[in-house]
C-alpha cells in the first residue's frame, strides 16, 4: 500500500504539491525484500525441498500474473491506448525473462514495477542453487554469496551493463538480512517482550523514512519484521488485512494501470486543484486499487496459481511436501 501511495502521489502533480514526498516512499520495497528473504528460509529450513521443486514453485507464484500484466501493457502500447512507444523484441524478451535491460538504475522492464522482480528471481535462483548443498552449508553459503556480490559491486562498480549493476546492488543485503532473521527466529533467538517488540516496530518505522541513508532504511525494515514476530502480535487476526495480504501481489502489479487511467482524467473533474480534490484523488486510487487487486487475486491469480501447482505437484506428492510451497499471503 505504501508503494500505491507513492505512485499515486507522484502520478498527479497537484498531489505532490500538497502532500509532499511520502514519508515511507519506496521503502516498501526494502520491507518487501526483507520479508522475502525471511519467508524463503522459514519455509525451507525444516523441509526437504529440492532445488528444482523450489524454483518451479517460485516460477508458478511469480511468472503467470506478471506475464499477463506485461502482455496487457504491450497491448495497450501497441494500440496507442498507453502513452508508451511500441516495444522492441529485445525489450519484450528481457522483460519476460527477468533480465535487467534498460540503461537505468534500477533497470525498468516493460511493466516498470517489475524491476523488483528482477531482484527476486535472481535471489530465488541463488537460493535454489544453495539448496543443493548440505543442509548445514546452505544459509552460510547463501549469505556469503550475497555479501560477496555486493562487495564486488562496491569495489569494481559502477558497471556499464545493467545486469552487473543489478546483481551486485546493495539491495541484495536486504534478502540476506531477512534470511538471517528467519534463521534466528527458527532457533528461538528472538525472545522479546511485547513492549520491546513494539519498540522495535516503532523504531523501524522511523528508520525507513525515505530521507535516511540506505543502510538505515535496511535496519528499519529488519526491525519492523523482527518486532512483528512476537507471538502476541502474530496472534492478531484480521480477515480484512488477510485478504489484502493475499491480494498484495495483484495489488503490486495492477495499481499502475489504474493510476494511468485516472490521472489524465482527474483534471477534467477538478480544474482547480484543492486539498479536497487531492484527498478525493488519493482515496479514489487507494480504494479502486484495492478492489481491483482483490478481484484480480480472486478470479485470476488464485485459480491460475492453484491449477498450475496441482499440475506440478502430481499424484505422488505427500502432504509434507507443501512446506516449500507458500500458501496465499506467504509471498
Amino acid at each position: 500500500m505504501s508503494i500505491v501511495w507513492l505512485h499515486a502521489v507522484y502520478g498527479l502533480p497537484s498531489a505532490v504539491e500538497r502532500l509532499g514526498a511520502p514519508y515511507f516512499g519506496a521503502s516498501g520495497v526494502d520491507l518487501f525484500f526483507v520479508i522475502s528473504g525471511f519467508i524463503m528460509v522459514a519455509i525451507t529450513m525444516r523441509s526437504d525441498a529440492t532445488p528444482g521443486r523450489f524454483f518451479c514453485m517460485r516460477l508458478i507464484r511469480i511468472v503467470p500474473l506478471y506475464w499477463l500484466a506485461t502482455f496487457v501493457m504491450i497491448g495497450l502500447a501497441a494500440s496507442g491506448l498507453a502513452p508508451r512507444h511500441p516495444y522492441t523484441t529485445a525489450e519484450i524478451a528481457t522483460s519476460l525473462l527477468f533480465v535487467p535491460y534498460a540503461p537505468a538504475v534500477p533497470a525498468l522492464p516493460i511493466l516498470e514495477n517489475g524491476w523488483t522482480l528482477n531482484y527476486e528471481m535472481f535471489f530465488y535462483a541463488l537460493f535454489a542453487l544453495w539448496l543443493a548443498a548440505p543442509r548445514h552449508l546452505r544459509l552460510i553459503g547463501l549469505l556469503l554469496t550475497l555479501v560477496v556480490l555486493v562487495v564486488l559491486g562496491r569495489l569494481a562498480g559502477p558497471f556499464a551493463v545493467p545486469v552487473a549493476t543489478t546483481y551486485t546492488s546493495g539491495l541484495l543485503l536486504e534478502f540476506a538480512a531477512g534470511a538471517l532473521l528467519a534463521w534466528l527466529w527458527l532457533r528461538g533467538g528472538l525472545r522479546l517482550g511485547l513492549v520491546a517488540a513494539l519498540s522495535l516496530i516503532a523504531l523501524g518505522c522511523y528508520g525507513i523514512a525515505w530521507t535516511h541513508p540506505r543502510l538505515v532504511i535496511l535496519a528499519g525494515a529488519v526491525l519492523i519484521v523482527a518486532g512483528s514476530l512476537h507471538p502476541r502480535i502474530c496472534a492478531v487476526e484480521s480477515p480484512l488485512l488477510l485478504e489484502l495480504g493475499n491480494a498484495s501481489y495483484s495489488l503490486y502489479l495492477t495499481h499502475q494501470f489504474l493510476i494511468d487511467a485516472v490521472v489524465p482524467r482527474w483534471p477534467r473533474l477538478f480544474a482547480q486543484p484543492s486539498w479536497l480534490s487531492t484527498v478525493l484523488y488519493m482515496a479514489c486510487i487507494l480504494l479502486l486499487s484495492t478492489v481491483t487487486a482483490w478481484l484480480c487475486y480472486r478470479f485470476i491469480e488464485r485459480p491460475l496459481t492453484a491449477r498450475l501447482r496441482k499440475l506440478v505437484r502430481g499424484p505422488a506428492a505427500a502432504p509434507g511436501q507443501s512446506a516449500a510451497e507458500p500458501q496465499p499471503g506467504q509471498g
